[in-house]
C-alpha cells in the first residue's frame, strides 16, 4: 500500500501546547508534491476554546482561499507528521492529552452545514486508567499518525481537516469558562483526490452543530475511566458501506 507523508509542525513536548501547520507531502516511486495549509499563518487562532465560534472548524474562515493542494491517490495511507516548537500559545499547562479526529469534506462546500464526514479516529488504548491517547501513541511513534484515505470515494478536491482535542482541562464546560474546556488544535488543508472511486462521502454532519452539542456539558476527569470517553459525531467512513 503506498503511503503519503504529510508533515505538520505542533508542540507535543511537555509543558508545550500544541498547534499544527502543514509543511509538504512526499508520495512514493519519487512524485513529490508541496501544498498549503488553512489558515496560512499556522500561529493563528490555536487553540480554539469557543465551541460557538466558526474559528472552530478551521482556524480561518478563509476556507475558500486557493492554495496548491496535495496530491493523493484513494486507498494510499496518509502519515502525518508533528514536530517540536516552542510554546508560543497563551494557555499554560502540560502535555496536551486527547484524542484526534480526522474529518473530510468537498473543497466546493465551504466547510459550511453539514458537509464533514468523519474518515478516521483514534481516541485511547481503552484501558480504565492512564489510558494512552492519541496524542501520546503519536510521540510514541516518533511524532507522526498514519491513517487511510477511504479507497472508494469520488475523485476530487477536498478539504482535510486533523485535530487534536486537549481534554486536559474537559472537566470544565466549554459554555462555562472559554478560558477551560477541551482544547482544540485544528489544522486544515486541501486534498486532491485521485482514482476510480464512485462514492460519495457518508454521514456527513456540521462541525458546529456537532461540537456545540457534545461540549455543552463537561467531560470527566482524565484518568478515571478514561475507556468510556466518546467521541463527537457518527463513526467513521468504512469503505464499502452506506
Amino acid at each position: 500500500m503506498k503511503l503519503a507523508l504529510i508533515a505538520l509542525v505542533s508542540c507535543l513536548a511537555l509543558s508545550v501546547k500544541s498547534y499544527t501547520f502543514v509543511s509538504s507531502v512526499s508520495i512514493p516511486l519519487g512524485i513529490a508534491s508541496t501544498g498549503a495549509t488553512l489558515p496560512y499563518y499556522h500561529r493563528k487562532n490555536v487553540p480554539v476554546v469557543d465551541v460557538q465560534s466558526t474559528d472552530l472548524i478551521c482556524r480561518t474562515p478563509d476556507i475558500t482561499a486557493k492554495v496548491t493542494p496535495f496530491v493523493i491517490e484513494a486507498g494510499e495511507d496518509i502519515r502525518i507528521i508533528w514536530s517540536k516548537e516552542k510554546k508560543i500559545s497563551p494557555y499554560s499547562g502540560n502535555e496536551p492529552t486527547g484524542p484526534c479526529i480526522f474529518w473530510l469534506s468537498p473543497l466546493e462546500k465551504k466547510g459550511v452545514g453539514k458537509v464533514w464526514s468523519k474518515i478516521h479516529e483514534y481516541k485511547n488504548d481503552g484501558k480504565a486508567s492512564g489510558s494512552a491517547w492519541c496524542s501520546a501513541k503519536i510521540a510514541s511513534n516518533g511524532d507522526f499518525y498514519e491513517f487511510n484515505i477511504p479507497s472508494d470515494i469520488i475523485p476530487g478536491k477536498y478539504i482535510l481537516r486533523s485535530e487534536i482535542i486537549d481534554l486536559l482541562d474537559a472537566y470544565v464546560s466549554n459554555y462555562d469558562d472559554y478560558a477551560m474546556g477541551a482544547h482544540f488544535y485544528s489544522n486544515c488543508f486541501v486534498l486532491d483526490i485521485t482514482g476510480n472511486g464512485t462514492a460519495p462521502l457518508k454521514n456527513p454532519v456540521s462541525i458546529l452543530e456537532t461540537y456545540k452539542k457534545y461540549y455543552k456539558t463537561p467531560m470527566f476527569p482524565i484518568g478515571t475511566d478514561d475507556s468510556k470517553f466518546t467521541l463527537p459525531g457518527p463513526a467513521p467512513y468504512t469503505t464499502g458501506k452506506p
